[in-house]
């Protein structure tokens, strides 16, 4: 029987790139309607997409709180 040809796996310079902070991890929350309607508003003026403006706002949090 003949060996399968492997498909697949990891390749040099493969994926998505990192950004200049490091690798993303996804996170789920919820967030009332009201808030996701206004948070939609805002990417679409800023041409942002979600992630973009909730990874911002958490900066913004975090700088006002003296954590980073």
């Amino acid at each position: 029987m003949a060996k399968k040809k492997q498909v697949g796996g990891k390749r040099t310079g493969a994926g998505r790139p990192t950004g200049p902070d490091g690798p993303t991890v996804l996170v789920a929350v919820t967030v009332p309607e009201k808030l996701v309607g206004e948070l939609d508003r805002l990417c679409e003026a800023k041409d942002w997409k979600r992630s973009r403006a909730v990874t911002e706002a958490i900066r913004g949090l975090l700088k006002r709180k003296g954590a980073s």
